[in-house]
């Protein structure tokens, strides 16, 4: 791997520490809010207003701004019960079609929820039913952003092999517990 490789891969995993910081930070909000408005309710006929639509406004950073670290560590579902019985080098010509499928396919998609996100800032869109008259253009944005970095981390995959999150297949993993098993008997 290149120096570019190594540069680009240590800036992404710095990214993705900061965007994970920030959602955890988001997810206790939304706990917060939540439960502001849980008690706020029950014992003072009282609760946050817009605390519903803020909920579903904070669920998109949690969903979309992790994507980039969730493809870093290999946590996207995957179906492994041939490919477990496949070479290493088929399995990675695979992974390197599925990434470069995904990545196609996800860009397409950050095209299009920015053009989205354009047009709800354009128009100056407010959440349907809002009390506090909240604009949805910050939370659109979100998805894009999300979207484009999950993007990049597949290129760096595609391009790189070796950066690649490296974990053993369910049959291998299988195996190996057999024989620990085996051993302690």
């Amino acid at each position: 791997m290149n120096a570019l490789g190594q540069s680009l891969h240590r800036f992404q995993n710095a990214v993705d520490r900061v965007l994970v910081l920030i959602a955890q930070g988001l997810l206790g909000l939304m706990v917060a809010i939540t439960f502001v408005s849980v008690v706020g309710r029950t014992f003072f006929n009282w609760s946050v207003p817009d605390d519903v639509i803020l909920a579903e406004f904070l669920m998109v950073a949690l969903v979309f701004l992790p994507l980039g670290w969730v493809q870093s560590i290999g946590g996207h579902l995957e179906v492994t019960v041939l490919t477990d019985l496949f070479p290493k080098k088929l399995v990675s010509f695979l992974v390197g079609v599925g990434l470069l499928f995904g990545f196609v396919m996800f860009a397409l998609m950050t095209y299009l929820s920015w053009l989205s996100a354009y047009e709800s800032f354009v128009y100056k869109e407010v959440a349907y039913a809002s009390v506090l008259w909240l604009q949805e253009w910050p939370v659109r944005m979100l998805i894009p952003f999300g979207l484009a970095w999950w993007c990049l981390r597949m290129l760096t995959h595609l391009l790189w092999p070796q950066l690649r999150p490296q974990k053993e297949s369910e049959f291998e993993q299988a195996l190996r517990e057999t024989e620990s098993y085996g051993q302690q008997g």
